[in-house]
């Protein structure tokens, strides 16, 4: 009955044959379709494999072969004959080159030169610290390269010496010695100045005209190692600090310093009523200054000339400005230069009668010597000053010194090589972005003036005594567990 009554629905033993065997044919198209998709993968995997392959083998017979052995050999010629920007060229052309040759990173207070690096200025009036770049120029290639350094937060460049950067830190007063062309390369910290400026009773404004020099000592033909940073100021005080120290020490200098030198790791300096050059560092001791190579006082009053130190293959030199009395057509005053070997040794200044194919560039924070073979716009044994009516460039030809050029104050862009040079050499008016002659024709009431007022206001002399705090790693807050 039960049976009868409820019979087995029709079709029921046959239905799951049929569903499974579609299931099956699914699961097949599916295992074909996904088989075929990988076959090609693989096909792609395969082509893009040997055509890496062949790319690979094609590098290996270049100049990525080459033994390691020659490419450390080519790379000490580069760093002699070139630069360390070169030499990281070098190192930034293959895996296997890098690999080959040593890190320019030395370590410590030791670094590879810089050398013949000068620094331009845009003429748009912002600062370098504030753009965190500055653009450089070798005279003797003509290459311009500009570096970001991610470093300039918060500190203002005071100085350019030895091929690198001195630092000063707007709030904590900090100094830093950074290599340029390094990625976040400091080579010295130095202790807060503060303390002994304020013992001093400098003020904002020296503050603001601050320089300074990186004394080094060669370990090599093109290595160096950082001795000591002597800083100075429009008063006549000198501060120095060598790696390691706790504080800043001081000397007092009774005189007005007019040009100063870092010399084969030494500083010499003259000044607008000595007749000597001085040693300003190392000292002999505690109070005195070295008094090296007497000036003659055949040039006129000393109090009216004008003294330059420069250094120029290799030999340092004192170009005095001077003024000679002129009879025709009327009796008046002309401004003249004179050119002298220093030598050190034995104490005495030997005149020279011409520098070549060289000229000097003289300012009032720093004079260089470039040469004009790869320069035309220069001209070659001459002598290019800057003076309150503008761009002097003096002959030397035949001992004497004759007025080529003037270029008048206030003068508009595109600016020459000369006149980048010349801002160069006039470091107050570089770090503020601005040109040589800019300066002094901006109006009191323009707003580029109050903007130079307040990023002058951020340098101040602090009453903190503790160095730069370290910038502190966020942490992340882990999830709490679920409830």
């Amino acid at each position: 009955m039960e049976t009868e009554n409820n019979p087995p629905p029709p079709f029921a033993p046959a239905a799951a044959p049929i569903a499974q065997s579609a299931a099956a044919v699914a699961i097949m198209t599916t295992t074909s379709t996904a088989g075929t998709t990988s076959a090609r993968r693989r096909s792609v995997r395969s082509r893009q494999g040997r055509k890496r392959r062949r790319i690979a083998a094609e590098e290996v017979g270049g100049w990525a072969s080459l033994p390691g052995d020659i490419v450390r050999l080519v790379a000490e010629r580069v760093l002699i004959a070139g630069d360390v920007v070169d030499y990281i060229t070098l190192r930034a052309a293959c895996s296997d080159w890098r690999a080959s040759t040593d890190s320019p990173l030395l370590g410590g207070h030791h670094y590879l030169r810089p050398r013949g690096w000068v620094a331009l200025c845009d003429g748009d009036a912002v600062r370098p610290d504030d753009a965190r770049q500055v653009a450089f120029f070798k005279p003797a290639t003509g290459r311009r390269l500009g570096v970001r350094l991610r470093d300039l937060a918060g500190y203002r460049v005071v100085a350019i010496s030895s091929g690198l950067l001195v630092l000063l830190h707007k709030r904590y007063n900090t100094v830093r010695v950074l290599h340029p062309f390094f990625n976040r390369a400091i080579l010295l910290e130095l202790p807060n100045m503060a303390p002994t400026l304020r013992v001093l009773g400098t003020n904002r404004y020296s503050l603001l005209r601050m320089n300074a020099a990186v004394l080094t000592t060669p370990t090599s033909a093109t290595t160096s190692t950082i001795d000591a940073v002597v800083a100075w100021f429009p008063g006549p005080w000198f501060l120095f600090a060598k790696p390691g120290d706790a504080a800043w020490d001081a000397v007092t200098l009774d005189l007005e310093i007019q040009s100063v030198l870092a010399f084969r790791g030494r500083l010499y300096a003259t000044t607008n009523t000595s007749t000597n050059i001085l040693q300003v560092y190392p000292r002999t001791n505690k109070n005195t200054f070295a008094v090296d190579t007497p000036i003659p006082d055949a040039l006129g009053e000393p109090s009216l000339c004008r003294y330059f130190l420069v250094e120029s293959d290799g030999r340092m030199l004192l170009a005095v400005r001077h003024y000679v009395t002129i009879t025709t057509p009327t009796a008046h005053l002309r401004a003249a230069f004179k050119v002298f070997e220093v030598d050190l040794d034995r104490r005495r200044l030997e005149p020279v009668g011409g520098i070549g194919d060289r000229a000097l560039i003289l300012g009032t924070d720093r004079c260089l010597s470039v040469s004009v073979r790869d320069l035309p716009s220069i001209s070659g044994n001459s002598v290019y000053c800057f003076s309150r009516y503008g761009v002097e460039c003096f002959s030397l030809e035949g001992g004497s010194a004759d007025v080529l050029l003037f270029a008048a104050l206030g003068s508009a862009g595109p600016f020459t090589i000369a006149d980048h040079l010349v801002t160069y050499c006039n470091h107050v008016q570089w770090a503020r972005g601005l040109m040589f002659d800019e300066d002094c024709y901006i109006p009191d009431d323009h707003l580029l003036k109050a903007k130079i007022r307040m990023q002058d206001k951020q340098l101040r002399i602090t009453t903190i005594t503790t160095s730069v705090p370290k910038k502190k790693k966020k942490k992340t807050s882990k999830p709490s567990p679920a409830t």
